[in-house]
């Protein structure tokens, strides 16, 4: 074996993956067209590594696990790779995260994952100064946390499907960033619903609509939101939302969307119109002011909107 920082043959064998990468979760089609593109034209770019503490003819990986894992599908007998000098803890943690840093996105659970052990070695917390430590977007470091604040049973069933195509996954992590927004807005906005049911249960019974196949999409969530502002707007009763959120909570066969639009659509449909009711008063007073004749096409459109609005008044 060559020195520090020298190239050298090591067998696939000799190397352990590191248990600090914050690429945790790796996609088997993806894989599988590396060793294909590895069988036609080998490892082209060396692995990194360093020796495993304690004099032994082990190493560890820093850069390079997708090939590692391929070489040993494939029965490589030996990998070039890159050693270098051995790591930190906390060192190895950022190197990993600085390395990886430019390839392809991460699933955000790798990401929050390894995120929990800097902040744990580092004693960090600030979205500024992890960012300033591993290369990370504060976006990236604020969404990692959020993700990381969700029940450790929820975390579990993302890590479990993290490996598979985006489309086959049921527990994604933008539906728990959207599950634990909806669950904030409406543990502040309606105490009701926070006093007869814990943030765990909520978050539970939201993942479970995806699990049933009532969500349209993650996004439907948004919907809790726009129904607590019902009540905030006075758009809504308070018992008619809350009643709505407590069905929201308790079936899971119904999603945000259908109670949204139950509750409240109509009342902010008549709130827009309200509105442009408004500003079309104001409009139509202005040309009344002007002195002008108004045109064919809009006389049109008046008489029939007045038309409408006659039949609305009537059926009252």
């Amino acid at each position: 074996m060559g020195p520090n920082g020298a190239l050298a043959d090591v067998d696939p064998d000799q190397i352990e993956k590191n248990p600090n990468n914050p690429r945790r979760f790796f996609n088997e089609e993806r894989l599988d067209l590396l060793r294909t593109s590895i069988q036609e034209v080998g490892v082209l770019v060396p692995v990194i590594l360093y020796q495993k503490p304690g004099g032994t003819d082990r190493y560890v990986l820093m850069d390079g696990e997708r090939r590692w894992r391929c070489a040993k599908d494939l029965a490589l007998p030996t990998l070039p790779a890159n050693v270098i000098d051995v790591p930190s803890p906390l060192e190895n943690l950022l190197r990993m995260f600085n390395i990886h840093n430019v390839r392809e996105d991460w699933p955000l659970i790798s990401v929050a994952s390894s995120l929990q052990e800097v902040i744990s070695l580092s004693n960090e917390t600030g979205e500024k100064r992890l960012s300033e430590l591993t290369g990370l977007t504060r976006a990236t470091v604020r969404r990692a946390k959020r993700l990381l604040s969700i029940p450790s049973a929820e975390l579990e069933l993302v890590r479990e499907e993290a490996h598979l195509d985006r489309s086959k996954q049921v527990h994604r992590e933008d539906l728990y960033l959207e599950i634990e927004q909806a669950e904030s807005v409406l543990r502040s906005g309606l105490p009701e619903i926070s006093q007869e049911f814990t943030r765990d249960q909520v978050i539970r019974q939201f993942a479970a609509k995806a699990e049933a196949g009532s969500l349209r999409a993650v996004t439907d969530f948004r919907d809790v939101g726009k129904l607590v502002q019902a009540v905030d707007t006075q758009l809504v009763d308070r018992p008619a939302v809350v009643e709505a959120a407590r069905r929201l909570v308790t079936d899971v066969n119904v999603s945000p969307k259908t109670i949204f639009e139950d509750v409240a659509a109509s009342a902010y449909r008549q709130h827009t119109l309200h509105r442009k009711a408004e500003l079309l008063w104001t409009d139509l007073e202005e040309l009344e002011a002007a002195g002008r004749p108004l045109s064919e096409d809009l006389g049109a459109q008046l008489s029939a909107l007045r038309d409408v609005i006659d039949r609305l008044l009537r059926a009252q």
